[in-house]
């Protein structure tokens, strides 16, 4: 027979293990109402319109460009070298100073050089005089075409010799042979120079020639270029109409692009040799192309997508976008031209959204409620 003390023991027990029971139901339930009435919101809110702005897509002519970088240059420069060794004994130009051509910069020992000019120059008269002198004897019957011949001969040979002594005479006495600006001089007073030593370089800054180099991806296809727009990083409020002068039908071996050089005028002189510039180079023309803001296009993956609005529900639509500048993009393939675009608020939405548009004048007010509700104004309902 049971002892009353252990019926009342598991009594005991059974009274504690429904005491648990009920306390957990009493604790799950309102667990389970707030995750209903969190379900509840979260339909509400799917089934809430979300508001965007629409745009159309617009129909115009869009031109592409390409974005480069190359260093500019004088449009015409020559570098000076002494011809001989020798002392330089004058100077008549420094770095900054404006020449014509023909100018002197320096003297390099001139004196010998300018001995063999004269003596080459005087050689040069007495032979062409000879030749002229044998061609009228031929003519009278009293010499021979071979001394013709042999006269004309030695008049070419002093005419080489008066061409390579005004050389050597034009180097020691730095003759430059184009006007413009010295950009650089090598040299100075006493300094004792061997053949082939660089003396100065001159450059016509009046104009300058951007070279840079295009990608094939860029260039294939064309046949010329009409336009660029030439920036510099120092001169940050100018700009320069350029216009591409050349352009190279071969690859760089070294870099793989096509070289291409763009003409610009500098006529203040506010541009310097080797200066970086950037080049926004008219590529080519879309006629009639479908064009939309870049802010409306969005990718995933490698597609590019854009959100429409049809019958109050956002829609999704792969497109094909071509070339873009800052703003827009040329669209080639997706869109007809009347779709109505999502601009603003297609961050929120899915496939199947629904979506109210909002205009400006509808935009414009709830800004308005929404900052009088911030300061206070009106009192925000809970």
């Amino acid at each position: 027979m049971v002892s009353r003390k252990l019926l009342l023991t598991l009594a005991t027990i059974t009274a504690l293990v429904a005491a648990v029971f009920i306390i957990g139901s009493a604790r799950m339930n309102p667990l389970e109402a707030q995750e209903g009435n969190d379900t509840a919101s979260t339909g509400e809110e799917q089934a809430r319109p979300i508001p965007v702005r629409v745009i159309t897509p617009e129909r115009r002519d869009f031109t592409e460009y390409g974005e480069y970088f190359g260093e500019v240059r004088g449009i015409a420069r020559a570098t000076l070298s002494a011809g001989t060794a020798g002392r330089v004994v004058a100077l008549h130009a420094r770095e900054g100073d404006l020449v014509q051509k023909g100018d002197s910069l320096a003297e390099i020992d001139p004196e010998q050089a300018e001995l063999r000019y004269r003596t080459a120059l005087l050689a040069e008269e007495l032979a062409r005089e000879h030749y002229r002198r044998e061609q009228r004897f031929l003519e009278q019957g009293s010499s021979f075409q071979v001394r013709v011949d042999q006269a004309r001969l030695e008049w070419l040979q002093a005419q080489s010799r008066l061409l390579d002594t005004r050389r050597l005479r034009e180097e020691a006495l730095a003759i430059t042979p184009v006007s413009g600006t010295v950009v650089t001089r090598h040299i100075e007073l006493n300094d004792h120079l061997e053949a082939g030593d660089l003396t100065f370089h001159v450059a016509d800054l009046s104009r300058m020639i951007v070279s840079v180099g295009v990608p094939e991806a860029d260039i294939a296809g064309l046949r010329e270029l009409t336009r660029a727009k030439v920036f510099f990083s120092s001169l940050p409020d100018l700009s320069f109409q350029g216009v591409p002068r050349s352009f190279s039908r071969r690859k760089s071996d070294r870099a793989l692009t096509y070289r291409v050089e763009i003409e610009i005028e500098n006529p203040r002189g506010v541009l310097l040799e080797g200066q970086t510039a950037r080049v926004e180079l008219e590529l080519r023309t879309l006629p009639d192309a479908l064009v939309v803001p870049n802010r409306a296009i969005f990718t995933r993956g490698n597609q590019s997508f854009v959100m429409t609005v049809e019958e109050g529900r956002a829609r999704e639509v792969p497109i094909r976008p071509g070339p873009s500048d800052r703003t827009g993009t040329a669209v080639l393939e997706g869109l007809r031209g009347e779709e109505l675009l999502v601009a603003e608020g297609f961050n929120r939405l899915r496939q199947g959204s629904l979506v109210i548009v909002q205009d400006d004048t509808t935009a414009r007010a709830a800004a308005s409620v929404t900052e009088s509700v911030a300061a206070g104004q009106i009192r925000s309902t809970p």
